[in-house]
């Protein structure tokens, strides 16, 4: 489905205080180089994305909001008049190694709501892979068809994902407060990360926070 854009201004690069990172924070893996690349906010309102910088600290629309502050980004959807609020890198890729790496906070009540994804699929033009979280189990991540870690609401999990793209797909693995959970084949395509809140609300609202998110690539 064709989307239109509307761009509030252009992006700068991807920095933020750090909070409090965990011990063993960082790439997983060896031999990955943090880089910073740019990125903007988008916030979709029947049916239009509206674009807005990195600069930007606060922003709402007629159903989802975004505040930075502190260091944590709070991405919300409050009604159906949104269906999503995220922060899309601006560093597409089709082949090579990129990592994300980020700690997520998941607020009770949200309920199928994706939190991260890598973007692009040469077969339907989307996903490679989408983490949600899930009400069920005091709070629940999937991703690539299986749950990851359960008993997550209210508390920080650490979220790490490596994408090895090929032209021919290449694959992919999560890694959840440093443990390898799943690992996957993934397709070819035009890919870049996507971090925030979507999905049709179907509770009375969902909320996920982000802080200390980390970029990698070798």
């Amino acid at each position: 489905m064709a989307r239109r854009v509307v761009a509030i201004a252009a992006t700068t690069a991807l920095a933020f205080t750090v909070i409090n990172p965990p011990a063993n924070a960082g790439p997983v893996g060896s031999g990955w180089q943090e880089y910073s690349p740019s990125w903007n906010l988008q916030i979709q309102s029947s049916g239009k994305i509206t674009s807005y910088p990195s600069s930007t600290t606060s922003a709402s629309g007629p159903g989802g909001s975004y505040r930075r502050e502190g260091g944590v980004q709070t991405f919300k959807l409050f009604n159906n008049g949104s269906n999503r609020v995220e922060a899309r890198i601006q560093d597409n890729y089709r082949t090579g190694q990129r990592q994300f790496e980020g700690e997520l906070k998941v607020t009770a009540g949200t309920d199928d709501e994706s939190a991260m994804q890598i973007f692009g699929n040469d077969g339907d033009g989307a996903t490679t892979l989408m983490i949600r979280s899930f009400a069920r189990n005091g709070g629940t991540l999937r991703g690539g068809g299986k749950d990851l870690v359960s008993n997550i609401n209210g508390k920080w999990v650490r979220v790490n994902v490596t994408h090895n793209a090929t032209a021919g797909g290449g694959s992919y693995s999560i890694y959840i407060n440093g443990k390898h959970v799943h690992t996957n084949n993934g397709p070819k395509g035009d890919h870049y990360f996507k971090y925030g809140v979507y999905g049709t609300l179907k509770t009375s609202g969902a909320e996920h926070q982000w802080r200390n998110v980390h970029f990698y690539r070798k």
